[in-house]
């Protein structure tokens, strides 16, 4: 293997994207990570960071055991992204199953999922696969790789491209179409991480980084009523005619 291949160091604990608990952010990745000797010093900090306070704190609210946690660590091929960012199989402000929902910005996805920048909100109608309102933003700032100091660094973002989309329509489709597509493999509403590659060709260029559980509206029970005939239907619509207008 190319010595000079960056990768990125992840983790993936036992106790990670649960349906009920998503640990997100609560173990350390690293990016860009350069060498034999460097992978194996953030492989060692990925294991560390299942033991900060933070981590231990949050596995504590949640009531999951100490002796039920373990941890592997992913070591991957960097991507090249010119876009990235997370789209959601269910509308996050209303638990919406029949919408998806992708936020997208410039460069490596870090920007979004740490919220340095508003990125681009897109949602789609999930059957038709018709976008029913694009929301751009000023994008003014990217994640981008730095390979001669092997890291990543932050740029600043001061041409137009600031205020453009950060995907096309067809793009925005074809992650849609994905998205459909792990959450039937799941079976259950998804929050995915991806990125659009700038050494792949057009058409070939989704890479998926990551799918886990939706935590929020996944955990709502749905309520439900019983519908009441005859009589009592009609008395019961005339003392309840605001829960009747639902």
């Amino acid at each position: 293997m190319d010595e000079n291949l960056p990768v990125a160091v992840r983790s993936s604990a036992t106790a990670e994207d649960l349906p009920d608990a998503s640990f997100a952010g609560q173990q350390d990745t690293y990016l860009w990570v350069v060498g034999e000797a460097e992978v194996l010093e953030n492989v060692r900090k990925c294991w560390a960071s299942l033991f900060t306070s933070r981590a231990i704190n949050y596995r504590k609210n949640q009531h999951i055991e100490e002796s039920e946690v373990l941890m592997s660590v992913v070591v991957q091929k960097m991507v090249n992204a010119r876009t990235a960012g997370v789209s959601m199989t269910l509308n996050p402000i209303n638990g919406d199953r029949s919408k998806i929902v992708i936020d997208s910005s410039w460069g490596l996805g870090e920007a979004v999922v740490s919220g340095e920048v508003t990125p681009d909100n897109f949602l789609v109608d999930k059957i038709m696969l018709e976008i029913l309102n694009a929301n751009i933003q000023n994008k003014h700032i990217e994640h981008v790789p730095d390979r001669e100091n092997r890291c990543v660094s932050i740029r600043e973002i001061t041409d137009e491209r600031a205020t453009q989309s950060s995907l096309s329509d067809k793009e925005i489709i074809e992650i849609c179409r994905i998205s459909k597509v792990i959450e039937k493999h799941y079976k259950c509403p998804q929050d995915i991480e991806w990125a659009i590659d700038a050494d792949l060709p057009e058409g070939e260029n989704f890479t998926l980084l990551q799918s886990h559980p939706e935590t929020v509206w996944s955990q709502k029970k749905t309520e439900t009523s019983t519908i009441k005939m005859g009589m009592e239907g009609i008395l019961n619509t005339l003392m309840n005619p605001i829960s009747a207008k639902k």
